[in-house]
């Protein structure tokens, strides 16, 4: 029976389980070694092939990935390079010096041009630090082989392979990392993926599990603008549900290519989930409506937009006898 075949066995209290369970597990760690956790730098040994191999290798393809990457772009774009960039802000400085450039018969150019100044100071303090981040990995890394091809090394130079090793590593972190970002940034190159853009989330069919549907989305789309560099959200207009979220909501979002970073969301989201509001629990099916448009500020792009009089649509209505048009139409 169950009862005899565990009849020998103590049975431990629970705390003492936890401590053995403690045990084991500081045992395993003790044999156990995660080289993501430990850098082989800080608990290598000082053989130098040793180093060489576990070391160099990886930081080696590390700065070659991020450089290479690095010219990708700057080879990408003709606008990256320094001395345009250069050209290009003076051109811009020099037109918003003169002061008849500030008149109000002038305020779409101000604007246009206030933006440009803003766009190409960036990506100038950009190009800069790009440059002194892959100056500074390269040339760690040539100090670290120079430091590691050494016979003999004192406790200094160790801390100095540690120390050229971490900085290495960071630079061209930092490097990899942004080179990647702009290179994402730079398939956003439709006519208007660098426009604000306004969000409208509307409540479909579901009933309140809709409007709760609704909320979970505004806090989503919200907490992700907010956790992008240089974005700003803000609330224009919102309509409140019988019980709980929003029947409707309408977001402005800021930011550079910010129509580019959320036009992917257009259309119908649906949710699938134990409704909470259910009172039998049943699984329920609920929609909720997302648009998203951009926030055209030149009146130049407005000019161009042309509506075909086959998509108007004339209604004439007369009032000739009693009652007015609500009964003569």
């Amino acid at each position: 029976t169950f009862q005899s075949l565990y009849r020998h066995q103590p049975i431990l209290p629970r705390c003492h389980q936890r401590k053995q369970q403690r045990q084991r597990l500081e045992q395993q760690q003790q044999h156990k070694i995660n080289p993501r956790k430990i850098s082989p730098l800080h608990a290598a040994p000082k053989s130098i092939g040793e180093t060489n191999t576990v070391d160099l290798t990886s930081l080696r393809k590390l700065v070659s990935e991020a450089s290479e990457l690095h010219d990708k772009n700057l080879d990408s774009s003709s606008i990256l390079s320094a001395d345009r960039l250069q050209s290009r802000m003076t051109d811009l400085e020099t037109e918003s010096s003169d002061p008849a450039f500030w008149d109000a018969s002038n305020s779409e150019r101000n604007e246009a041009v206030t933006r440009d100044i803003a766009r190409y100071g960036k990506l100038q303090r950009d190009v800069e630090l790009w440059d002194k981040l892959r100056t500074d990995s390269v040339g760690a890394l040539e100090l670290l082989e120079e430091l590691l091809s050494e016979d003999v090394r004192s406790d200094e130079d160790d801390e100095m392979i540690s120390m050229t090793a971490e900085e290495c590593e960071s630079c061209a972190t930092q490097l990899l990392e942004s080179q990647q970002k702009y290179e994402l940034t730079t398939l956003l190159s439709g006519p208007y993926d660098g426009s604000n853009c306004r969000i409208v989330l509307t409540a479909g069919a579901g009933g309140t599990e809709a409007c709760d549907w609704v909320n979970m989305l505004y806090r989503m789309y919200t907490r992700h603008a907010n956790h992008i560099d240089d974005f700003k959200v803000s609330t224009l207009d919102e309509s409140a549900g019988d019980v709980v979220g929003y029947k409707s909501v309408e977001l402005l979002v800021e930011g550079p290519n910010a129509y580019g970073w959320f036009k992917g969301e257009k259309g119908a989201h649906r949710l699938v989930r134990l409704s909470p509001f259910n009172a039998n629990n049943k699984r329920q099916t609920t929609f909720a409506g997302v648009d998203v448009v951009p926030v055209l500020e030149d009146d130049a792009v407005l000019k161009d937009i042309d509506i075909p009089e086959k998509e108007l649509e004339v209604t004439t209505m007369r009032a000739g006898g009693k009652g007015g048009q609500n009964v003569n139409k």
